[in-house]
């Protein structure tokens, strides 16, 4: 084998051009520094890109049979494939007007050249092209790795603060205009600094991923766990009444304490506290606000192995909707709803007056004239 054999492989371009004539001509231009191969029509073109992922760079015919120049770029612009998101598509056409150029521009074309540019200059534009797909391909990729990065805590494996807060938001957001409830739970393993200190940091580590993980296998698919800090968690539960989170806080709670944890030949006892808060109950409609009622109530009486709960007594719970109250008495929610029977017949009242009238009830409604909203 001789020293110099290129061990590298070359870009690979597809050309599709109904004239055998173009086609030999762009060969002659391009073979010397890359790899071709070369379809006759649009269709055909399209199937080589379908069934072969190491095309680098297209260079398409505009006025074809089967398939035009034009409609091979709609289908490789909408296939969805990352890979063709990124592949530089440049058209060759035998017009030079600049109204050409501008609509195979604006239907995604990276370049337009035509039939008679020289060999110079279609490499020089080849080799722009294919920099410039390499350059946009890293810079995605590179974004991609930061969202990852940003979304999951590298300690523990779960969610980031960052994924935290915006899964927060959003269920705010939609808590507010469905009338719906998010609760929150925020849950700190006691003594998280002396334990960091008798473990040291790398095993103190391990210990909270592992700890993630009992938490996570806790949880619904749709709640969203993430680490805060050292010894910090926070759980985001979507339409979650008070009732099931006391529930769910208790078992993690619980969970904690049960935890095996050796150490040198010693079991250590770990446990931690949650607070939970529920953007009904704590009348709270904002992820800052939510996230601020936590810490004080986690903090306002330091105790380990404890669930802080709001008091629902002192908190007026908006009155939910009638279609809301249907779904509550569906799963078996009454004790919840029975504090606004008043106000939903209040809020019922118009619509059984016009049923008592246009269907002949015969109801006598004026009892409810003296329920209170």
């Amino acid at each position: 084998m001789n020293e110099n054999t290129e061990l590298v492989s070359r870009p690979k371009i597809l050309v599709v051009d109904d004239s055998r004539i173009v086609r030999a001509t762009i060969k002659k231009h391009l073979s010397e520094m890359y790899d071709l191969v070369e379809e006759a029509d649009g269709e055909a073109g399209w199937r080589r890109l379908m069934s072969d992922d190491s095309i680098n760079l297209l260079l398409s015919d505009l006025t074809m049979p089967e398939l035009d120049g034009l409609g091979l770029l709609a289908r490789v612009r909408a296939s969805g494939e990352p890979r063709l998101h990124f592949l530089p598509v440049i058209i060759i056409s035998g017009e030079e007007d600049e109204a050409t150029k501008l609509r195979c521009v604006e239907c995604g074309a990276n370049d337009f050249v035509t039939k008679s540019t020289d060999k110079t200059e279609m490499q020089a534009r080849v080799k722009a092209n294919l920099e410039l797909a390499e350059t946009r391909r890293e810079l995605a990729e590179s974004r991609s790795v930061q969202v990852q990065t940003s979304t999951t805590d590298a300690l523990t494996g779960v969610g980031s603060s960052h994924l935290l807060n915006l899964q927060l938001e959003q269920a705010m957001a939609f808590a507010l205009r469905h009338n719906s409830e998010v609760t929150v739970m925020l849950l700190e393993v006691n003594h998280g600094q002396a334990l960091q200190q008798k473990l040291g940091e790398r095993v103190y580590g391990q210990l909270l991923g592992m700890l993630a993980k009992l938490i996570e296998a806790r949880l619904r698919k749709e709640d969203t766990l993430a680490h805060l800090n050292d010894s910090m968690f926070a759980v985001v539960s979507p339409a979650t009444p008070l009732i099931e989170a006391r529930v769910v806080a208790e078992r993690l709670r619980q969970t904690i304490a049960n935890a095996r944890v050796n150490f040198r030949s010693e079991q250590l006892r770990v446990t931690s506290s949650v607070a939970v808060a529920n953007s009904w109950h704590d009348d709270v409609h904002s992820a800052e606000r939510i996230l601020a009622v936590l810490q004080d109530r986690l903090f306002a009486q330091p105790m380990d192995n404890h669930v802080f709960m709001p008091d629902a007594a002192s908190v007026q719970v908006p009155t939910p909707l009638i279609s809301e109250a249907l779904v509550m008495l569906h799963k078996g929610r009454e004790e919840e709803l029975r504090p606004h029977l008043a106000a939903l017949m209040n809020n019922l009242k118009p619509l059984l007056a016009l049923a008592n009238q246009d269907l002949n009830l015969g109801w006598d409604l004026s009892a409810l004239d003296a329920l209170q909203q």
